[in-house]
Order: structure tokens, then C-alpha cells, then sequence
């Protein structure tokens, strides 16, 4: 029954995220940093209410848990009947060709073409239409290379934090309330940094690629100093710079990646982006599970995911270089 569970309602969370963020980079020509960093405000608003999750499990069980958080997601489908079609028509677009009627015969070249073509290139062409019916033509650019390198690092370590973190806390010596007061001032720096950063990008008072400098920068720097922090309110504090770091990260993820690929190619990216994730997460996400194991404690985990988030910083100098050599 769980597989079944993971199985059903994985995609039915993961889908309608990646339709709603690349909706949202095609509708809003304008004021795109803005908009999604309100947009994507429900990773701090879950957060803050995840106690509530145990409110339901305490009253209900968990049938009658997951029948209400099943029914509170039935919102993303009326949502979805809302949606108007996306401003970036077809007939907007540079590449658009118009469609050939039945009555029109296709000329002798093109037949002597498809006559002359070999099997191999035959299967060639089949194989590259079926690979950009599932996107895969966006894979082939460097461009969605290193926005996947900054997304899928952000995410993974994002997730392993919110796994881990409140029993790091209790392995300190923390009770479980402190741990979930923890975690609920990270939401809270995360709402409050993800709009505040978003807003002034969109703004223009702070360029994209120096405030996602300084969210990797804030977010490695609280995990790698995360060991030495032992008292309550220096624990909240680097819950609300690591969390409140992130936040803002996660919306810039986003306009980054619009800005590289192109707002027409975000759901294959953001798909390829996610699919990559989950890959990484089933094969290293038990890391620090394992780490702590076998040394009795966190420290040494989140050290190393403290120099993970620092790894996107090689994609940024990386795209610098590509730009400068173009230029």
C-alpha cells in the first residue's frame, strides 16, 4: 500500500508544481521575478503549518489524515479549469509554420528524399521525434546544463535539510517543541526572504545571477557552521539565514532557469530538472541517515551538504566564462 500511495499521489504533487511554475513564466511577460517569488510562497506556508499535519493524525488517524490532505490538493484542479490559454500563441511565435492542407501533394524532391533515405537514418529521425515529443531537445543545450546543475543541487539539499534538521536539533539536546520552533522561524525567513528578494530582482535593485551568489553563499556558510552552533537562539538563527536563504534561492532557480532556456522550454526543463532530483535524492538521499549511523551524529552530514551548495557556484563562474568567450 505505500508503494501504491508513492506511486499515485507522487506524481499527482510533483506534475502539478511543474505546470503551475512554468505557467506562470509563460503568462507573466512582465513582473516575472516578482510573481513567482509570491507564487512559490507555499514551501514556507507548509512548512509553518506542517504541525498541523500531527493535529490531523492525533484526531483523525492516518485514514482520516490523508482523506483531508487529499481533499485540501483538490484545489490545484479548479485551478487548472481556470487557466486561460497561454498569451504565447503559436501564431506568436518566430518558428510557427502553417499547417498543409490535405489537398496540397507534397513535391517529387521530398518524396525522392524519403525514397533515398537510409534505415539508420530513418530510425534517427524517428528516434529524435519521439525524444522532442518527451522534451529531450532541451537536453541538448548547455544552457539548461547549468540551470540544472544550480536546481537540482538547491533542491536536493533543501529536501535532505527539512528531513534532518529537527533530529539533528534533538540529537543536540533540544526537546522536540524547540526542534519545531526551529523549523517554524526558518519557514517564516523563508516567506519573508523568497518575496523580499524576488521583488527587488524583478525591481532591478539587486541582478539575478549576484543575489543567487549570495543565497548559495548564506546557505553553505549556515550548514558549515551549523556544528558549532549549540544555543537556542543562534540555532534559530541559522534556521532562518539557511532557510530564509533558500527560499529566495528556490525563486531564483526559477528566473534563472527562464532567462537560460526560455520561457516556451520551462516544462521540459523543469521536468528533466525534477527527474534528475528524484534520481539523486533515491540514491544519496539515505547519506545522512547512513553518515550518522555510523558515527553517532549529524555533523559531518551537514558539512558535507554545506559544500554541496556551494558546487552551484562553479555553474555561475562556468556561464560567465561561456558569455565572455561569446562575447
Amino acid at each position: 500500500m505505500t508503494l501504491v500511495l508513492c506511486f499515485i499521489a507522487g506524481p499527482g504533487l510533483v506534475i502539478p508544481n511543474i505546470l503551475s511554475r512554468a505557467m506562470t513564466g509563460r503568462y507573466f511577460t512582465t513582473n516575472y521575478a516578482t510573481v513567482n517569488g509570491i507564487a512559490t510562497t507555499g514551501d514556507g506556508v507548509g512548512l509553518i503549518f506542517a504541525p498541523l499535519t500531527q493535529v490531523l493524525l492525533d484526531t483523525y488517524g492516518w485514514r482520516g489524515a490523508l482523506l483531508l490532505l487529499g481533499a485540501i490538493s483538490m484545489h490545484l484542479g479548479v485551478c487548472g479549469f481556470l487557466l486561460r490559454p497561454s498569451p504565447l500563441s503559436a501564431e506568436g511565435r518566430d518558428d510557427y509554420l502553417p499547417i498543409i492542407s490535405s489537398e496540397q501533394e507534397p513535391s517529387e524532391s521530398n518524396i525522392s528524399d524519403n525514397e533515398t533515405k537510409s534505415p539508420l537514418r530513418i530510425l534517427k529521425d524517428a528516434i529524435q521525434a519521439q525524444g522532442n515529443i518527451f522534451g529531450c531537445a532541451v537536453c541538448g543545450r548547455a544552457a539548461f546544463w547549468i540551470a540544472a546543475h544550480v536546481y537540482v543541487l538547491h533542491l536536493f539539499v533543501g529536501t535532505l535539510w527539512v528531513i534532518y534538521f529537527v533530529p539533528y536539533a534533538e540529537s543536540k539536546g533540544f526537546s522536540g517543541y524547540e526542534a519545531v520552533t526551529f523549523t517554524t522561524a526558518a519557514a517564516i525567513g523563508n516567506l519573508v526572504l523568497r518575496i523580499l528578494v524576488a521583488s527587488m530582482v524583478g525591481r532591478g535593485w539587486l541582478k539575478l545571477r549576484l543575489a543567487l551568489l549570495i543565497s548559495m553563499i548564506n546557505c553553505g556558510t549556515a550548514l558549515l557552521t551549523l556544528p558549532w552552533v549549540h544555543s537556542y537562539w543562534l540555532m534559530i538563527g541559522n534556521a532562518v539565514i539557511f532557510h530564509g536563504s533558500l527560499g529566495a534561492k528556490a525563486s531564483l532557480c526559477d528566473i534563472y532557469t527562464r532567462e537560460l532556456v526560455g520561457a516556451e522550454e520551462l516544462v521540459s526543463a523543469f521536468s528533466w530538472m525534477d527527474l534528475l532530483v528524484a534520481i539523486i535524492q533515491i540514491a544519496l538521499g539515505f547519506l545522512p541517515g547512513w553518515i550518522f549511523d555510523q558515527t553517532g551524529n549529524y555533523d559531518t552530514a551537514f558539512i558535507i551538504l554545506g559544500l554541496i551548495s556551494l558546487l552551484p557556484l562553479v555553474s555561475l563562474l562556468m556561464e560567465d566564462v561561456i558569455n565572455r568567450r561569446k562575447g
